[in-house]
């Protein structure tokens, strides 16, 4: 297993996370697998960044016309209203996570660790976890999507609860391990158990 305390291209952020795993693991817990966040365009989404680009460079223009608008205009009673209204239209840049975000599965839990302004833990109990999707790439990278809730909304339709491990390069590791703690947290029995609502 690849050592957690020397990432490929260290950087602050990895610092920060591998900081906050040692604070957050619990006594005798072991990491079975870890997997830095990958910072490539999910193929998932492809369409989404085909819509961005002509919609950014609208986004930037038409904020550009409309400042010069503002500042060429000769009226003053509308202050802020007048240099804020146009500035709405400014594009939503998407956040990189790689090297931000690390995902980690112990022997009895998953975690991601995210950093940005502020530090996020998300944890799935490995007694959570049942159904395990996996999407995975030639070249070994691929996502998990872990089912750690089924329950019913407010309409009675039925509603999956999951944690997410986002694209890492080896998700036949991740899944392996999240195999294994899965069948520790199973019942006696060799009984699949069920998800808790």
């Amino acid at each position: 297993m690849v050592d957690i305390t020397h990432p490929d291209s260290d950087n602050t952020a990895m610092i920060q996370l591998r900081l906050a795993l040692e604070r957050e693991l619990h006594p005798n817990e072991t990491v079975q697998w870890h997997g830095w966040q990958i910072g490539r365009i999910d193929p998932r989404h492809f369409l989404g960044y085909v819509f961005a680009v002509p919609w950014t460079a609208f986004s930037l223009a038409w904020t550009g016309i409309a400042f010069t608008a503002v500042l060429a205009s000769e009226q003053t009673g509308l202050g802020l209203f007048a240099w804020a209204f146009p500035l709405f239209g400014l594009p939503v840049v998407p956040l990189w996570e790689r090297g931000r975000v690390l995902y980690v599965v112990t022997d009895r839990r998953a975690l991601k660790l995210s950093s940005g302004r502020q530090q996020t833990i998300t944890t799935a109990p490995g007694d959570r976890i049942g159904l395990v999707q996996r999407r995975e790439w030639a070249d070994g990278s691929g996502t998990l999507s872990l089912a750690i809730r089924v329950g019913r909304d407010s309409y009675g339709d039925r509603q999956t609860e999951s944690f997410d491990i986002g694209l890492v390069a080896d998700v036949i590791g991740a899944q392996a391990a999240i195999d294994r703690i899965a069948d520790g947290a199973r019942p006696p029995g060799g009984g699949t158990g069920t998800l808790s609502s």
